[in-house]
């Protein structure tokens, strides 16, 4: 990387910059002679200067480039990032200049930790072995990587079965609540994938703290259901002549999208948290716990406004 001396004009350093290799030079360092870093002058800002003019002229504070040698790189792309930089100087803790982190170097780190947080929403964070197990493994021990969290999704079937089967008269004396069944299902459990997969990418992008991130996710799903809920009370209103039935709808919509929103927020969090592998486990689970809350959802609405 090129440095210049504090004393030199912009012509001094252009004569010997010229038909020298750097692995970088969009930047000039700006050097002390005991080797500290004064400034930083952008390569456009050379090339435009007179050569008169003195590299401290045009140089810029060298505070907001400097990273210590025991900086996180994470913590010094995020720097970069938010002081809109594509370079930063490594110091020692006096000041001197060690070397520096270009663009290149930042958004390689930058994707490293992006991949890296991917991996641990999904549960193979420090388990890169056993996910390529997982994945590469014949296909019996495939299937008992897997089996365990399907027996759980058996188990809550026959809680949903269970669930059902307790309003047998109350459905066959109001067949129309049934009809309505696989949609609420459907549409909660869409609501609480999309918070999954939301949440997957917006924690490899943010540092803020979980439970404002689980609020606001929350809040948001909580809408979805109250527009879903709105959406579908008239039409149901309509086609049925049933207040009682187009108000139960509504509100199993709105409940059980929040619900879903929920889990699907918590379960990869969680199943990282326990230890377990989130990529098999939560994707069953969620879906299962989120099914049995939406039917008891609408079966209490139904309750209240049909039966």
């Amino acid at each position: 990387m090129p440095v210049a001396a504090e004393w030199e004009t912009a012509g001094q350093f252009r004569a010997r910059f010229l038909g020298e290799p750097y692995e970088d030079a969009s930047h000039v360092f700006l050097l002390a002679q005991d080797n500290r870093l004064l400034g930083i002058v952008a390569m456009r800002d050379l090339l435009a200067a007179p050569d008169a003019t003195p590299l401290m002229a045009i140089a810029r504070e060298g505070d907001p480039y400097r990273v210590f040698l025991d900086t996180d790189p994470v913590d010094a792309a995020s720097q970069a990032i938010h002081a809109g930089l594509s370079i930063l100087a490594v110091c020692d803790a006096q000041g001197r200049l060690l070397g520096a982190i270009p663009a290149r170097a930042l958004m390689t780190i930058l994707r490293n930790a992006h991949i890296e947080d991917l991996h641990h929403m999904a549960g193979i964070l420090n388990k890169s072995e056993a996910a390529k197990e997982a994945l590469t493994a014949p296909p019996h021990r495939r299937a008992m990587y897997r089996l365990p969290w399907l027996l759980v999704g058996m188990a809550g079937m026959a809680v949903s079965t269970a669930l059902i089967s307790r309003y047998e008269t109350s459905l066959s004396t109001h067949v129309a609540v049934a009809f309505f069944i696989p949609a609420i299902v459907y549409l909660a459990d869409s609501v609480g994938t999309q918070s999954e997969v939301v949440v997957v990418r917006g924690l490899s992008l943010t540092d803020s703290a979980l439970l404002p991130l689980f609020f606001g996710e929350l809040g948001t799903g909580a809408l979805l259901g109250s527009i879903l809920g709105c959406l579908a009370f008239p039409v149901i209103w309509l086609a049925f002549s049933n207040i009682g039935l187009a108000a139960a709808v509504a509100l199993a919509l709105a409940v059980a999208s929040t619900i879903a929103t929920a889990f699907g927020f918590m379960m990869p969090w969680l199943f990282a948290r326990l230890g377990y592998d989130a990529a098999l486990g939560s994707g069953p689970v969620a879906t299962v716990v989120q099914d049995s809350f939406s039917l008891l959802t609408y079966f209490v609405a139904a309750s209240l406004f049909v039966f």
